[in-house]
């Protein structure tokens, strides 16, 4: 119910501190980057799996929280034990190579890689967002890993796909595993082969269209050409599951010439 009148306002007393509970058996070590995982508290890692598919969703379901102020060992069920937790912002090791972050990655994404050292690249997605990079040096990467910060990034996967000329011209889908939740939030697509007459592409999840979302492309359109579009806002066919199948679908009318490929944007959860 809305104020009817002034009333004494609450303020969180923890500052820049979290108590989270503790994954079962998770050891976490003091300084340690800390992952929330459903709520509670892990050492902070790459998604785990048997493929790359599985290893997206796994990292999709985490975010970093801070650093570890103690070394704390879970109990037997998540929660037994708890473990105090800092956000802001702080010093790590930096990877090495073609993903090691340079002095050009200030004011962009770091990724995890484990609980003490962040990376260049999300590995194509399997690697959680650590946070913000801030300064780089011979000693490490100092990385801010504050909510306020987190809260401006945008965490999105690209799925690619490609439908061949047969396939085109006799409306068929291409198919596609959905690797992780979230919402689909933008297709694009570029002709391959010119198209003789053009027709829309449109996406569903399952057999069900995604609203609003239809590249439509033009008669005569040309080797190279890129139309681009976007679902209506908010609207629940968008949204998206771990193992959904998508379907990338050309209209029937393309049917004298042309193929077509692109890629379909999910911003997760």
């Amino acid at each position: 119910m809305a104020l009817t009148g002034p009333k004494r306002s609450q303020k969180f007393a923890g500052g820049n501190l979290l108590v989270l509970g503790v994954v079962a058996a998770a050891v976490i070590l003091q300084g340690g980057l800390v992952l929330a995982d459903a709520g509670y508290a892990r050492p902070a890692r790459a998604g785990q799996g048997g493929n790359d598919l599985a290893k997206i969703n796994d990292a999709s379901n985490y975010r970093v929280v801070g650093i570890a102020l103690e070394s704390v060992t879970g109990g037997a069920a998540n929660g037994d034990k708890t473990v105090d937790v800092e956000f802001g912002t702080y010093l790590f090791k930096n990877s090495a190579g073609a993903d090691a972050i340079t002095v050009a990655s200030i004011g962009k994404l770091a990724y995890v890689v484990d609980d003490e050292t962040v990376a260049l690249s999300s590995a194509g997605g399997t690697r959680p967002i650590a946070g913000i990079v801030r300064e780089v040096g011979a000693n490490g990467v100092w990385v801010d890993i504050s909510p306020a910060a987190l809260a401006t990034t945008t965490r999105s996967i690209f799925l690619p796909w490609a439908i061949n000329e047969t396939d085109t011209l006799a409306g068929t889908s291409c198919e596609l595993v959905c690797p992780a939740a979230g919402r689909i939030v933008r297709n694009s697509v570029i002709v391959q082969k010119a198209v003789t007459t053009g027709g829309d592409v449109t996406v569903a999840v399952g057999v069900t269209a995604v609203d609003g979302l239809a590249c439509t492309i033009a008669d005569a359109a040309t080797k190279g050409t890129v139309v681009t579009d976007v679902p209506t806002a908010g609207h629940a066919s968008a949204a998206v599951n771990a193992g959904d199948r998508i379907q990338i679908i050309p209209a029937a009318a393309f049917n004298t010439g042309g193929a077509v490929s692109g890629v379909l944007e999910i911003a997760l959860k």
